[in-house]
């Protein structure tokens, strides 16, 4: 075997992980794997000749250890093994998006994937209730309304005392304005809610509910024509970065929604179209 040779490492790495792992914790004794890993010695010697034939493990002061290539390919190996797992929990997601949705992997990763139970098609955005209950700072993006979940989502994302932070299209806005305005002015007057407009290209809905004294935790909510399709959830740090790009994207250059702008689009709505001169 050549060392270098990617595919032959990809080949070691798939079949000598678990040894490769043991030995990046430096130079270990074979005995000494062997008792840790239940392998036969024979088993164990063949391993460890593949890993140091690829390049991937060297033999020093009696024991053996992981080279830098091997510790960076084992990294490199993981990482992508957990984006084909979260893949795989999303593929119930991936089936209620359009085709060209982008959903970066890294955020199902590790995800609880949720899909509605037919018998109780709205109890899986209490899965999103629970997220944002307790938590101390509370934003997203919401490309749709909940609609019948807005005024539960207001209290649940308030209850920790938090004031939510949502970047919204200017049909969620619409929608906001024609079925409770007052409560929306309000809201945006004393400070309890702040809203921004912007046109945004997600497909799905991101929030991110954030905590002084426990993890962070980010979610997506994915909508189809008859209600919520699905919501993940994941607390991995990697997902919330994630999903606080796309917040950070989307808030960038919105428009702020004060309780004036509500009482404005009100009057629009009231008075219809206009016909032209």
């Amino acid at each position: 075997m050549t060392s270098g040779d990617a595919a032959e490492i990809a080949n070691v790495l798939a079949k000598r992980r678990d040894v490769l792992a043991a030995l990046c914790d430096g130079p270990v004794r074979k005995r000494r794997l062997v008792d840790d890993l239940g392998v036969p010695r024979t088993t164990l010697d063949r391993g460890v000749r593949e890993l140091v034939d690829a390049g991937l493990a060297e033999r020093v002061d009696g024991g053996v250890r992981a080279t830098a290539v091997g510790e960076r390919a084992l990294s490199e190996r993981d990482r992508y093994r957990a984006r084909l797992d979260g893949l795989r929990r999303g593929e119930p997601l991936f089936e209620a998006l359009p085709d060209d949705t982008e959903l970066d992997a890294r955020f199902l990763a590790g995800a609880s994937v949720s899909r509605p139970d037919p018998s109780l098609p709205d109890g899986v955005v209490e899965r999103l209730f629970e997220s944002v209950r307790t938590a101390d700072e509370v934003y997203g993006v919401a490309p749709a309304a909940l609609s019948g979940h807005i005024d539960t989502f207001d209290a649940e994302a308030t209850a920790g005392g938090a004031v939510p932070e949502m970047v919204v299209t200017p049909a969620v806005l619409d929608h906001l304005v024609e079925h409770r305005p007052e409560r929306f002015a309000a809201d945006l007057r004393e400070g309890t809610v702040e809203f921004f407009r912007a046109s945004v290209a997600v497909e799905f809905g991101v929030w991110i509910a954030a905590h002084d004294d426990c993890e962070d935790e980010a979610g997506i909510v994915v909508y189809t024509d008859t209600g919520v399709g699905g919501v993940a959830v994941n607390d991995d740090p990697r997902a919330v970065n994630w999903a606080r790009e796309q917040f950070e994207r989307a808030r960038s250059g919105a428009e702020r929604v004060t309780s004036e702008t509500v009482l404005d689009e009100r009057g629009s709505q009231a008075a219809g179209p206009r016909d032209a001169d």
